[in-house]
């Protein structure tokens, strides 16, 4: 597997869900309760990466917006033909169950000792999340990793989440960095790497579930992962 130098990239930006917190089971069991509870007909893993968006949306976005706007932004494929007052019961109800197992959710095995890993060779690092900004610092205070973070930002932190590359255009200035080839973001997701394209920085890709390795590769992101051991091993760590 191809090594990345470290002395290439003055900072590394992180996202949450998926590549730090693996929030893939409470995923799935939400979409199989809601499965249970309303007959719907899906096949789990062929949606996980559309309700991962889903729940985001519902994260951030206020509930009148979402009401008035259920169509298109409660947009998946598995609720298309269900009325805007179902689509908005069985969404609400997604994600309070997310809600209720996220709480279970735990970090990638190795993940820790890749972020101190980082820090302790002096590269500067950032968090990028659509989830809103106190909810990214309980996460990472539960696993004692805050303080490796320089900057945090969360959806309440710019006006367009990604695929926009506000995010990332903010931490680049906060952080004084003028040349994006010198940043390299680590996300999950299609909305990641399209964030990063955007912004003109590298991208690293973690094919952990919520979008299917094929979805990612379509994206053409820089570098890409199946799991936490393979990006340890990018960076020359040893899990």
């Amino acid at each position: 597997m191809e090594k990345l130098n470290l002395e290439d990239f003055k900072l590394i930006v992180f996202d949450l869900d998926g590549v730090i917190l693996d929030i893939s089971e409470a995923i799935r069991q939400s979409i199989q309760d809601s499965i249970d509870k309303y007959g719907i007909e899906v096949e789990t893993d062929k949606i996980m990466g559309e309700i991962a968006i889903l729940i985001e949306k519902l994260q951030c976005i206020p509930i009148p917006k979402i009401i008035l706007n259920a169509k298109e932004l409660l947009e998946v494929s598995f609720l298309e033909d269900q009325t805007v007052i179902k689509t908005l019961r069985i969404a609400a109800f997604i994600y309070s169950k997310f809600k209720e197992y996220k709480e279970k959710s735990g970090i990638y095995l190795g993940v820790d000792k890749i972020i101190r890993f980082l820090s302790a060779k002096n590269v500067k690092l950032a968090m990028l999340s659509n989830n809103k900004r106190t909810s990214v610092e309980q996460s990472l205070e539960k696993h004692d990793l805050k303080q490796y973070f320089l900057e945090i930002l969360g959806a309440n932190d710019t006006e367009k989440l990604k695929p926009e590359p506000d995010g990332l255009l903010k931490i680049l200035k906060d952080q004084s960095i003028s040349n994006p080839s010198e940043v390299l973001f680590i996300g999950d997701m299609k909305t990641d790497v399209q964030a990063g394209k955007a912004a003109k920085i590298k991208t690293l890709c973690v094919a952990s579930g919520l979008n299917n390795k094929e979805e990612l590769l379509e994206e053409k992101p820089d570098f890409l992962v199946n799991n936490t051991q393979e990006l340890a091993e990018i960076f020359g760590i040893s899990l």
